[in-house]
């Protein structure tokens, strides 16, 4: 089963005529099922009031939907997290007179390359069909984003396979806790499944964690994880943006479904509590500056 997962912005009249509401928090998810193939859209509902709802949309995404109604200070942050966390596969639907003015905002980003639409909802889905990606599928990843007691089944945690599988029964290390969880059974769109490949989006019934221990954002992986606590990297602003980043500036680790604050202190970022380190390079906020997500850091 080919599982494709959506970031959208301002898109969801054509969503809501092509696919089914599901999950429902400051992200909303939405599926649809087409023969071998599942689409998630995700959808950040608190948007603009919570940059979090934008990058936790974002994060898990392989395809980004951008719909152009008007051209402001919004769409324009949309433009500068999804060039910052290199999406770089995606569609554009706008107005042929909309054209000329986004391509020449997006000729030097990562969105360069996304397609132009302007046609009826089931076109686009035969337009998302036609896009290809490509599939980490040797390194283990899970990321969580939702998670839940259900009686007689136990611990649940919904979320995304990032990278490689993940199989009924198997054992995995839950990262912040540092501890080893068990798959007691996974299912993809309500259906029991053995197995869950790159992708996929899942329910895993988990053994050996309670909700109240969870938080959005953690990682299931085979291998034992590293954290960064100290960020020493040079911040690399988004190009279009100038600013000076001083002393006890605050500032949030941002794509990695998680909004960890820290501060700058002689020139590297202090967090206040350690994130697992599962990139090489991370995306910045502060949410008093505009755009608030402002450039990246190698971890």
């Amino acid at each position: 089963m080919e599982s494709y997962n959506i970031f959208c912005y301002n898109a969801s009249d054509y969503i809501k005529e092509i696919a089914k509401i599901g999950t429902n928090s400051d992200i909303l998810l939405y599926h649809r099922k087409d023969g071998d193939m599942v689409m998630t859209f995700i959808e950040p509902v608190k948007y603009p009031e919570k940059v979090s709802s934008l990058t936790d949309s974002i994060y898990p995404s392989d395809i980004a939907i951008v719909k152009v109604s008007t051209i402001n200070k919004d769409l324009g942050e949309v433009i500068v997290a999804l060039d910052l966390m290199e999406k770089k596969n995606g569609i554009i639907i706008a107005g042929e007179e909309q054209k000329p003015i986004i391509k020449k905002i997006i000729e030097n980003t990562s969105l360069k390359d996304y397609k132009f639409f302007n046609g009826k909802p089931m076109e686009l889905v035969e337009q998302i069909k036609s896009m290809k990606i490509i599939r980490d599928k040797n390194s283990n990843m899970t990321v969580i984003d939702h998670f839940f007691k259900v009686k007689g089944v136990g611990t649940v945690a919904l979320g995304f396979v990032l990278s490689g599988s993940i199989s009924k029964h198997q054992k995995l290390i839950l990262s912040d806790l540092d501890k080893e969880v068990e798959i007691r059974s996974i299912q993809m769109n309500d259906v029991d499944v053995d197995t869950a490949s790159a992708g996929s989006r899942v329910g895993l019934a988990l053994k050996n964690v309670e909700p109240s221990d969870m938080e959005r954002g953690m990682f299931l992986s085979d291998k034992p994880f590293e954290y960064a606590e100290t960020i020493k990297g040079k911040v690399v602003l988004q190009r279009s943006l100038k600013m000076d980043l001083g002393d006890n500036f605050e500032v949030f680790v941002s794509d990695i479904m998680r909004f960890q604050r820290g501060k700058f202190e002689n020139d590297h970022i202090i967090l206040d509590k350690k994130i697992p380190i599962v990139k090489n390079k991370v995306a910045l906020s502060n949410n008093n500056i505009v755009p608030r997500i402002f450039g990246t850091i190698n971890l």
